[in-house]
């Protein structure tokens, strides 16, 4: 009787492990992407303030070759169609003027877990990443 009461319990308790393990893993990928658009603002600012004009609000894939070559290759799956760039400049793209880049990234093609869980959101489906840099 002990023997299956023992496996009784393993049972339960593996479960609630292997959900917990899978539940970090799935943070660490958002966290991972989280970091890459952050990156990636940072990046996409930079061009922006360097080559004024070049760089558009769009999609991915709108964005210049050489931007799109400096990216996360998780970022621009699927095309690049899960990333939106925002750009916003000052009045002028004179020097000292301000450029921002703003990054939106839909992460629904990323999270494995079921969201919501039993009506709980666990995981943010919208990532959101902003920089700004002055134009040289």
């Amino acid at each position: 009787m002990s023997r299956g009461q023992d496996l009784v319990e393993f049972a339960l308790i593996s479960t609630l492990v292997i959900f917990v393990l899978v539940l970090g893993v799935q943070y660490a990928l958002l966290g991972q992407t989280v970091l890459a658009l952050g990156q990636s603002a940072s990046t996409i600012a930079r061009y922006a303030a360097v080559n004024p004009g070049t760089v558009s609000s769009g999609k991915a894939s709108s964005l210049p070759t050489a931007v799109q070559n400096m990216l996360s290759p998780n970022l621009l799956s699927n095309g690049g169609a899960d990333l939106t760039v925002t750009l916003t400049s000052s009045p002028g793209t004179a020097f000292g003027d301000t450029c921002t880049v703003s990054l939106s990234y839909s992460a629904t093609s990323e999270i494995m877990l079921p969201n919501p869980f039993f009506g709980i959101p666990l995981f943010p489906t919208t990532l959101i990443a902003q920089d700004s840099q002055l134009y040289e």
